[in-house]
């Protein structure tokens, strides 16, 4: 069985309306502990096939092209709904050169220990760092003659660490992801706030006031709201032309990362909310057919076993009058700082509602003035994303799983628990 063989098939099975592609992965990972090092290499493919037959869009997968044959015939024999007909994107791009090795991902691990040391004052340690290294190539081709092969590298990881504070203790874990250098002192600092700061058993001292969100947190909290901006149905509660605080943009644009998306649609940036009004959508080719407008070149694959989806592929808040976060820190008259997560971000897009359980610092006339063990916001979507009165200039990306770009972030006002 060859790829020859699939495209035959499928041109019979499915004349002028077929897709076929593949991926290839390959990660080299370095996972160390305090007592050992170990380097481990994996690989893995996937073939994936979608086809109409009629109105009826079929999707087949599997391991290898003698695998994705077989699916392809039991999916054939499955009764599946009508939905839109969309036509597949069209062009050519040049082929890829030959595969490279993996280079070994950096041992940072005694680096990072020394950081975290010093960063707790030896209230924590580092119990584990996983970094991978990584790339990822697509080929994707249909029947209206498209062939876009595409590789994409990656840097990224894990890190444990434990606090410990007399018979108290704290785990925690940080991901990360990194486009350039290793950046190994924010790692440090991300993994000090979440083991250390719970040890301090101390309640939040206000249960209103503003609220200053690190990176990080506010990263996740974008992606918990993402689905607004590409689910079926849009909240009712959203005010498009006051969707929230001015000032505030968000955009996806994944051009730093691959040229198209799953499907082989041009990447491009789409503004999906521009100075507090909301502006776009993002659109793979089924939902665009859908409602009558262009795919936006978000068709994504979280994997070649699933059919792809609309979905964020690099998404991040721009803002108009961005300052140092010191700056921002000192505008604080009386809140919490939100360092660290607690538990997953609890929101229910319909109702207008949110929970965020974290631990931080509560600040008084713009100074920190103690720890605080775990706090939890609480309210609605919609007051809270008109209620951002502050923008810090130290935008970060984060995997969540997709890169999500976040500064730090001023909450006018909030109630705390």
């Amino acid at each position: 069985m060859s790829a020859e063989r699939l495209r035959e098939r499928l041109g019979r099975q499915a004349p002028g309306q077929w897709e076929l592609y593949r991926k290839s992965g390959r990660s080299r990972e370095t996972l160390i502990s305090p007592r050992s090092r170990l380097v481990s290499t994996r690989r893995e493919e996937g073939w994936a096939a979608r086809w109409f037959e009629g109105n009826a869009l079929h999707f087949a997968s599997g391991s290898g092209p003698e695998e994705l044959e077989r699916a392809m015939e039991d999916a054939a024999a499955v009764s599946v709904s009508a939905g839109p007909r969309f036509d597949w994107p069209t062009g050519r791009n040049s082929e890829l050169a030959a595969e490279e090795n993996l280079e070994t991902p950096p041992d940072l691990f005694d680096e990072l220990s020394r950081m975290l040391a010093a960063e707790s004052r030896g209230d924590a340690r580092v119990t584990q760092l996983a970094i991978r290294r990584g790339a990822t190539v697509e080929r994707i081709e249909n029947a209206r003659g498209l062939v876009v092969t595409m590789s994409t590298p990656r840097l990224d990881g894990v890190a444990h660490a434990t606090g410990r504070r007399g018979n108290q203790s704290c785990e925690a874990r940080v991901l990360f992801r990194w486009d350039g250098p290793p950046d190994i002192a924010s790692v440090a600092r991300r993994l000090c706030d979440a083991a250390v700061l719970p040890l301090s058993l101390q309640a939040s001292p206000v249960s209103r006031g503003e609220w200053l969100l690190e990176p990080a947190v506010g990263a996740f909290l974008l992606a918990a709201l993402a689905p607004i901006f590409h689910g079926a149905q849009t909240p009712k509660w959203i005010n498009r032309s006051r969707f929230c605080a001015a000032g505030i943009s968000l955009v996806d644009d994944a051009s730093v990362d691959a040229p198209f998306d799953g499907e082989g649609t041009s990447t491009r940036r789409v503004v999906l909310v521009e100075n507090g009004e909301l502006r776009g959508r993002l659109r793979d080719l089924e939902t665009a057919a859908a409602s009558g407008s262009a795919s936006t070149g978000h068709g994504v694959r979280p994997s070649y076993r699933t059919p792809p989806a609309a979905s964020p592929r690099r998404l991040f808040f721009e803002a108009a009058d961005a300052v140092p976060p010191l700056d921002l820190l000192a505008t604080v008259r009386r809140g919490l700082f939100a360092s660290a997560l607690t538990a997953p971000i609890r929101v229910d897009l319909e109702a207008d509602r949110y929970e965020v359980e974290f631990t931080g610092v509560s600040i008084v006339a713009g100074r920190a003035r103690g720890p605080v063990a775990g706090g939890r916001a609480r309210g609605r979507i919609s007051r809270l994303l008109h209620d951002i009165v502050g923008s810090a200039t130290d935008r970060r990306f984060l995997p969540v799983p997709y890169p999500v770009g976040t500064p730090t972030l001023l909450i006018g006002r909030a109630q705390f628990e």
